[in-house]
């Protein structure tokens, strides 16, 4: 790793540089000491500057045992800043928890966890948020837990713990909402509850093999928490919650839930060393070396969090229970389709008998042919065009419904047979003279196939659509119906619009919906640290 400067050389009047300790987008970090033998981090401000030197200044005075210190703001005769802060001896968290692949001890990860919310808490006081909370950010000396490069722009990387950012965040611990571009503290709260699945874990809970892939994960995908100690679940869920809304508020009630967590079992592990050693007998906690004790917050003992009031992700349901919904779904959808075939013949004043069959059947078809693959893909990712070839497949069976209810068989294709059934569609010249039959059912699977692959009709089916029922996928549908009608005209075109446009009512209707979690009331804007 090549530094501006080398061993001896001083930059900055009264400093001399003993060693390059780190560089990235933000630029050098070099061990320096004092004309007077103070150890000290000189940090070579480079890109960015305006707001890297704006967040500086907002946290030159700030003090708090967790925070790495800064001295002061200098600039050298190259005219290029210099910031003076403090020097641990230590190592990042990134470097422990590398050593750690399962996880840190509990209490260990639950001592420095309140350590890092009490430096955190105290940033977000002062009305600062770190916007790069990282283990790379995050320094142990001597069991003590210090976050640094608070308040400085970063480079995006998907690099994991060591990357820098670009604009906010690293991906691995990037919140949801910063791809809105309007976040504020809670950004921090969700990189913290990141930071504590890590230490109890050893992993991130996201990962890909992209930057892109893991920030869609952070987007969409639940946290998998089976890994997390039972006792951590409910409060990890809430940290990680997609909406900022449903998280924890502040640092101090996300550190008080995690603290409860160590006094519930205290609480156990004396009750246990009672009964085996008598009423006033108590368990001594494992001695860890380097590791001062736990900090404690001066609170009551909350009520412990209840996993299920965190709307983080989408409850699992059992196959069983898919299978019931999607039986109600087929058979409510049926139902349905005989009510409104009978209000189309009325509002319409179809004479035929067989009026009937040919709005009621298609309509049936293509609701089936919506709901049974959209049970299959929700709450899954997968190609949107790949869906819409299913749904165009499909399409094309109902067409071929629609085509056995009008009478056609195979048979009639023939030029002996005669046609039953006149085309004069646009596949008409494709054929030989005789074979109208097949120009016929051309036009039929192609409306219905077109007409199923230019919507993305499993959306009309997904749990998590943001309205139990909207208007504009029925007039999408009704729209495509009647363009495509024109464009291959058959000789009963109505009955299929009808029912494409029935479909789109009764698919949003009959499709169990869960309501999206509100969105947080206020918008803050970000104080640049």
């Amino acid at each position: 790793m090549k530094f501006t400067y080398s061993t001896g050389q001083r930059p900055l009047d009264g400093y001399t540089i003993k060693r390059g300790i780190g560089r990235g987008g933000f630029g050098e970090v070099y061990y320096a000491v004092s004309d007077g033998g103070k150890e000290v981090a000189l940090k070579l401000v480079r890109g960015n500057e305006d707001v890297e030197l704006r967040g500086i200044g907002q946290c030159l005075n700030l003090k708090h045992t967790n925070l790495v210190s800064l001295y002061d703001l200098k600039a050298d005769g190259q005219g290029d800043h210099w910031v003076v802060m403090e020097f641990i001896g230590g190592e990042p968290l990134s470097v422990v928890l590398t050593r750690h692949v399962r996880g840190l001890p509990s209490e260990l990860a639950q001592q420095w966890f309140l350590a890092l919310a009490k430096a955190v808490g105290h940033l977000h006081d002062h009305g600062i948020v770190h916007r790069d909370l990282k283990p790379g950010n995050i320094f142990v000396e001597n069991g003590l837990l210090k976050v640094g490069d608070y308040g400085l722009s970063k480079f995006i990387s998907s690099s994991q713990r060591h990357a820098q950012t670009q604009s906010v965040g690293t991906v691995y611990y990037m919140a949801p909402e910063v791809s809105t571009g309007n976040y504020n503290k809670q950004i921090d709260i969700y990189a913290a509850g990141i930071i504590l699945y890590e230490m109890l874990t050893g992993k991130v809970p996201f990962d890909g093999e992209s930057a892109g892939e893991i920030l869609m994960k952070h987007l969409t995908a639940p946290p998998d928490l089976a890994k997390v100690p039972s006792e951590y679940k409910a409060i990890v869920g809430k940290a990680l919650a997609k909406n900022p809304a449903h998280r924890y508020q502040t640092m101090a009630e996300f550190a008080k839930a995690v603290q409860a967590v160590g006094i519930a079992f205290d609480d156990r592990r004396g009750d246990a060393g009672a009964r085996r050693h008598g009423d006033d007998a108590r368990v001594p906690p494992p001695p860890y070396a380097r590791v001062s004790p736990p900090p404690r917050l001066p609170v009551a003992r909350p009520a412990p969090v209840r996993a299920e009031a965190i709307p983080t992700a989408l409850p699992v349901i059992p196959l069983r229970a898919q299978v019931a919904e999607l039986s109600g779904s087929l058979a409510l959808s049926t139902v349905l389709a005989g009510l409104f075939s009978i209000l189309w013949m009325a509002l319409f004043k179809f004479p035929e008998a067989t009026s009937f069959g040919l709005l009621f059947f298609p309509t049936v078809a293509v609701s089936w042919a919506v709901l049974i693959p959209a049970k299959y893909w929700n709450g899954h990712r997968g190609d949107a065009w790949a869906r819409r070839f299913v749904m165009m497949i499909l399409g094309g069976a109902v067409g071929v419904s629609m085509l056995w209810l009008n009478g056609w068989g195979p048979e009639l294709a023939s030029p002996e047979a005669g046609v039953a059934i006149a085309g004069d569609g646009p596949l008409s010249h494709l054929f030989p003279s005789g074979h109208e039959g097949l120009s016929v059912a051309a036009s039929y699977l192609s409306y219905f196939g077109l007409a199923m692959c230019a919507l993305r009709w499993w959306k009309m089916a997904d749990r998590r659509r943001s309205h139990r029922f909207s208007f504009f996928p029925v007039l999408a549908a009704g729209f495509w119906s009647l363009v495509l009608m024109f464009i291959w005209p058959w000789s009963q075109p109505w009955y299929g619009a009808l029912a494409l446009l029935t479909s789109a009512v009764i698919v949003q209707w009959v499709s169990p919906w869960d309501q999206p979690p509100i969105p947080a009331v206020r918008r803050m804007r970000l104080r640049y640290a």
